[in-house]
């Protein structure tokens, strides 16, 4: 069994993490499978903005169509999940550097947006996991993940 693995069967370890691991998104994939969790993969090598940001995250994840583009749709949208139903979900937002070195600020606003939505599952009794996978990290306090 995986270092992820273990990880993904501790719904108590929810959380943003930091990934250090050159390992193919479709390997992820399938760790991901294994625990019958919903995965959604974000390539964020072209995000540039906030709205950019917003745009790939509801295409990668599938929002519904009423989904507003703005901040307050997508804590909504992460906290609600309706439409995918499982017993946790996984988010692997690859090149978040790209987004982070652009526009700082608003991606701490993601950043911020997504510990909300962590914390809202945990209280729900399912785990939401984000992997963040890029340059840089510690600058931004994520908890480094390797395996």
């Amino acid at each position: 069994m995986s270092g992820l693995s273990l990880l993904l069967q501790d719904g108590e370890s929810a959380g943003v993490y930091l990934l250090d691991a050159p390992v193919a998104v479709i390997e992820i994939e399938k760790e991901v499978a294994q625990c019958d969790y919903a995965f959604f993969y974000l390539e964020g090598g072209s995000i540039l903005s906030k709205e950019q940001f917003l745009e790939q995250i509801a295409r990668a994840m599938e929002f519904p169509g009423y989904f507003g583009g703005n901040w307050d749709a997508l804590e909504d949208c992460l906290t609600d999940l309706s439409w995918c139903e499982a017993p946790g979900y996984v988010i692997l937002y690859d090149h978040f550097d790209v987004f982070a070195e652009q526009v700082p600020d608003q991606f701490e606003t993601a950043l911020e947006i997504l510990d909300a939505s962590v914390e809202f599952w945990r209280a729900q009794g399912k785990p939401l996991f984000v992997m963040l996978r890029g340059k840089g990290g510690p600058e931004w306090g994520l908890k480094l993940l390797t395996f």
